[in-house]
């Protein structure tokens, strides 16, 4: 902690800065998983998951010390959307997971994220749902197994890893029709009546 910080002072920047260590893990990510090393694989999948604990440190903590800012309400899911959109075309690049199914991804998560802007703009929220969030943690378990690209203690990394993104394939379907449903419920009712 700075000299010149309380502890207050250094708490409340404390969220925002776990969310910016999360952006820094993405060139690390993008230097290093090239090199194909089983240790390479293992550093990124290492790197990989703890930028994802931050993920759900740095809320806990905005909540606990009640830090929560506008900032780091805009900060964070941009960060988790760059780090998984970096790891998923790292991995697709590697031929770990098929094009098609991370430009899905990607894609699915760049419409809610349009969606949820639009929404901003208009006056009014879209929640993250629950579907929403299981879609995350499955893709996030994908991706860190991905990473690591083959077996360890006799867990079935790879298999897992596939496994969890088709299961984050088949909830991010639903819960970007979910998200669509509202979308639309939302914008109609704020549209100007004609009469």
């Amino acid at each position: 902690m700075p000299r010149n910080l309380s502890t207050a002072a250094w708490l409340s920047l404390l969220p925002n800065q776990l969310t910016l260590t999360r952006i820094l893990a993405i060139p690390l990510l993008l230097f290093i998983y090239p090199f194909g090393s089983s240790l390479t694989n293992v550093i990124c999948a290492v790197i990989f998951g703890l930028a994802g604990l931050t993920d759900i440190l740095d809320g806990y903590l905005a909540r606990l010390y009640k830090q929560e800012s506008r900032l780091g309400a805009l900060l964070d899911p941009i960060a988790d959307k760059m780090l998984s959109a970096a790891s998923l075309l790292l991995l697709a690049d590697s031929q770990a997971l098929p094009a098609w199914m991370c430009g899905f991804l990607l894609c699915r998560d760049i419409a809610v994220s349009g969606m949820r802007m639009i929404a901003l703009e208009d006056g009014y929220t879209i929640q993250v749902s629950a579907f929403g969030k299981i879609k995350t943690i499955l893709q996030d378990v994908g991706i860190f197994c991905l990473l690591l690209g083959q077996d360890y203690l006799d867990i079935p990394f790879r298999i897992t890893g596939m496994l969890s993104i088709w299961l984050a394939l088949a909830v991010s379907i639903y819960s970007g029709y979910l998200y669509f449903i509202e979308f639309l419920d939302n914008s109609s009712n704020s549209l100007p009546d004609d009469n």
